[in-house]
């Protein structure tokens, strides 16, 4: 622990003095009281409740999730089979423990939280928990209704002895009761309700009160209702209210008086400014989930940059101790930074606070856009920088949040929070460029550089200049500079003229990117779907060998004719007159590039457009109409064949031929799951900021394509006409390949099919859907009425026409276009 100030008593240990009158300490029995109130319940604060996007996140995985479960469930699949039978039944000498844990851990959890909430006099405990435990009630008994008792879970003797309901009313009426109260609970109650619900989701296995695809599910359920809860109303903060700061305070001997939360707040850390007899004050209250950020914070950074940032802390105060002793240090060193008045542990919560005394001055983002800033204070702005450098000392968190402008000419440092001792140089390089990207953003480039080189030496700006990039700032630096990377390049050109050197190339600081991450998860999800396929096409193998090859042949040839239908879309879409034979050498060669790279089939579309003399804006336009077009006619066709389905629906029936509500249910959840999904979008304001942002031009350029090409029916009729053949073709493609098998299936089922499937493999994160959509296609061609065994065999033949033989002459295709300099 730090203790210091501007008045210091001297003897063996370090004390604060207070500043005027001392504080009034409370009665024993108050403070009795807030303790065993911490104990229990977070701090209040002032009631600031927060939207947070994490929620909507939440909300759509437990969506997909208790899907996902449902179709593990009406498989009966042998992983389920295998968990089971492993965890049940429990030694007879232990089962009452079991019994206990699972009553306990349940029912006993939801009287526990529920009369808990009810102390605490809080309506929005007792809203958001009621709220939660009884729609995740409602909820569980509704898909009980809806799905069947048993989810649709085929009749078997291998859950003998098991509870068969999906999903559980009760497990899922306490995921969400406990989800609910989480936010409001004490760090050490919320590590305690964890471990319990672990412990309830075994139990409940080992018990025989539910199968482990039904608990997964229940789960998911309490856990989406609660953070539909938080969406709707607001989580709490868990931060301490102003009046319980100066509490703490007061016990630490200062007295501050003005005392309000800071606009600039962080995970973990509850921010405050103030003021004292001496002086303005700031106050970091480390609170219970100071630690988790930190270390959630420092896992991703691992995992995603190179620099994975400061050192870890294990507790609170070590991270108030090693903020003071940086910020004690690099005073030392003679930057300005903020002067520690106080550092140690107090209150009932056993809260980490730090108290300093901030450089004088006004934080760079506060100026206003006409504030004429000096030459005097970029330069001692950058001079602070080369101070801490030589001292050894790298900042961390440069942005227009930490530099403060002081009054003639003068700047200072503040929130050493992230600051480290440094051996090599590359974070006090990152300390540099990004003080030169919040320069820049208030005084342009030019001027920014020209400060650089009248202070840091050339060596310094020069190694500054390939970390000139948003993934090598600080997050607040990154946000600042979203819609400005001319000006990031800008900063670079100007930087490498004036120190004499070429232009670096970007710094690689990432170990990969977000992109990658979902790829390789998308890969491995899609891997292993495939598998299963190709194992179930193993078995079906003497069906394959028994197929009329004059059908498999059919079909191969309409799967070829898709290229052709595709190619007048592509002509339909553009004004630009375009060769029809090398339009469908593009499309042959797509069916490759879509395998190697999602978004590879667009790229590619535009670049073939700018070849044949499109400029950017219209090459662009045209690629997107094309792939619209495509899929508002899946969509016009799906819309069209629901109605012909349901006319020959039989509900009653779960299997044979004719059994279409299986079907019509995975239409139903697949529609849904993509209505939340966008409700996310659209009710997070962070999410749809950032939709609008990307969208918006896009649509824009299009709808212009749109009207310029509503004036022409004849490539209006080639556009819409292409894009109908093309998917009336695949759709014909799976029928020959029924036929194949002796089987058949009505058009409006079979394109239903093949849209839903298109679904799942379009919003998963697989390239090419490979493994998704065969997998959806036998779902559907089963829930359609068809056998196991022809439905495999079906789906491996029109997939291998479509989708696994193609890439072969797609990559020789894609070869001699690039020859012919056609892209």
């Amino acid at each position: 622990m730090v203790s210091t100030g501007p008045d210091v008593t001297t003897g063996s240990a370090a004390a604060v003095v207070p500043v005027g009158p001392s504080p009034r300490r409370k009665p024993l029995g108050h403070r009795m009281a807030e303790a065993w109130y911490s104990l229990v319940f977070a701090p209040r604060g002032d009631g600031q409740t927060k939207r947070r996007g994490s929620d909507g996140l939440k909300l759509g995985a437990a969506v997909l999730i208790v899907l996902c479960c449902w179709l593990i469930a009406g498989a009966n699949s042998n992983l389920e089979k295998s968990v089971a039978h492993f965890l049940f039944p429990a030694p007879e000498g232990v089962r009452w423990v079991v019994a206990v844990v699972w009553t306990v851990g349940s029912l006993g959890v939801i009287a526990f939280l529920v009369l808990t909430a009810l102390v605490s006099r809080r309506r929005e405990i007792i809203r958001d928990v009621a709220l939660a435990g009884l729609a995740s009630w409602g909820i569980s008994a509704l898909l009980q209704v809806v799905l069947g008792a048993h989810g649709g879970r085929p009749p078997t003797s291998a859950f003998s002895g098991f509870d068969l309901t999906f999903p559980l009313a009760q497990v899922a009426a306490t995921l969400g009761v406990v989800a609910a109260a989480l936010p409001y609970l004490s760090r050490l109650l919320q590590r305690v309700a964890k471990v319990v619900i672990v412990l309830l989701a075994v139990a409940t296995v080992i018990h025989g009160s539910g199968l482990p695809a039904s608990v997964l599910a229940s789960i998911a359920i309490g856990w989406g209702v609660a953070a539909a809860v938080h969406l709707t109303f607001g989580s709490s903060l868990g931060l301490p209210s102003s009046e319980e700061v100066l509490t703490l305070l007061g016990d630490l001997g200062i007295v501050a008086t003005d005392l309000g939360a800071s606009p600039r707040q962080v995970w973990g850390v509850a921010r405050f400014q103030g003021a004292d007899a001496a002086g303005p004050l700031d106050v970091s209250v480390y609170g219970r989930d100071a630690v988790d950020a930190q270390f959630l914070n420092k896992l991703y950074r691992f995992v995603v940059y190179r620099d994975s940032g400061p050192t870890l802390t294990l507790t609170r105060t070590q991270q108030v101790e090693h903020e003071a002793y940086l910020t004690l240090m690099a005073e030392r060193s003679g930057a300005h930074v903020p002067s520690v008045v106080a550092a140690a542990p107090t209150g009932p919560a056993n809260d980490a606070v730090l108290v300093t005394r901030p450089p004088v001055g006004t934080r760079l983002a506060d100026l206003g856009a006409d504030t004429a800033l000096e030459n005097g204070a970029l330069d001692d702005c950058l001079t602070q920088l080369l101070v801490l450098r030589k001292a050894g000392i790298a900042h961390g968190s440069i942005s227009s949040d930490t530099i403060i402008i002081g009054p003639e000419g003068t700047a200072g440092l503040t929130d050493l929070r992230n600051a480290t001792f440094v051996g090599a140089s590359e974070r006090s390089d990152n300390d540099v460029a990004a003080a030169l990207a919040a320069l820049a953003l208030k005084v342009g480039a030019e001027r920014t550089i020209a400060s650089a080189m009248r202070v840091l030496p050339s060596e310094v700006v020069a190694k500054a200049l390939p970390r000139l990039q948003a993934a090598a700032l600080d997050p607040v630096s990154a946000r600042d500079l979203r819609g400005s990377k001319p000006l990031l390049a800008e900063l670079r050109a100007q930087g490498a003229a004036a120190t004499g050197v070429e232009v670096p190339k970007l710094a690689e600081t990432r170990r990969m990117s977000g992109m990658n991450l979902v790829l390789v998860g998308g890969s491995l999800i899609g891997g292993y779907a495939l598998i299963g396929v190709l194992l179930n096409v193993s078995r079906s193998f003497s069906t394959i060998r028994g197929a009329e090859w004059g059908w498999v042949i059919g079909a191969f040839v309409l799967a070829q004719l898709t290229y052709p239908a595709l190619a007048y879309t592509m002509i339909g879409s553009t004004m630009t007159p375009l060769a029809f034979g090398r339009v469908v050498a593009l499309e042959v060669s797509n069916s490759f590039v879509s395998l190697a790279i999602p978004m590879g089939p667009l790229a590619m579309r535009v670049r073939f457009f700018q070849k044949q003399g499109s400029d950017v804006t219209s090459a662009v336009s045209s690629g997107a109409v094309a792939s619209s077009v495509s899929w508002v006619v899946k969509g016009a066709l799906f819309a069209i064949s629901i109605p012909l389905l349901a006319g020959s629906l039989h509900l009653g029936k779960q299997g044979g031929k004719g059994g279409h509500s299986h079907l019509v249910w995975l239409v139903a959840i697949i529609i849904l799951a993509v209505a939340v999904l966008l409700g996310v979008v659209l009710a997070v304001p962070r999410l749809r900021r950032v939709a609008r942002a990307k969208l918006a031009p896009t649509v824009t350029d299009v709808w212009k394509q749109v009207k310029t090409l509503l004036i022409q029916p004849r490539k209006l009729a080639e556009m819409v006409g292409g894009a109908i053949a093309a998917q009336l073709l695949i759709v014909f493609c799976l029928g020959a390949a029924l036929h194949a098998f002796g089987d058949h299936l009505p058009i409006a089922t079979l394109i239903v099919v093949l849209t839903a499937a298109s679904m799942l493999g379009g919003v998963s994160p697989v390239p090419g859907g490979m493994g998704v959509v065969e997998a959806g296609m036998i779902l559907g061609l089963t829930s359609a009425g068809l056998s196991q065994t022809h439905a495999v065999a079906a789906t491996f033949i029109q997939r291998a026409v479509t989708a696994y033989l193609p890439p072969i002459w797609g990559w020789a295709t894609l070869v001699w276009i690039r020859r012919k300099d056609y892209i």
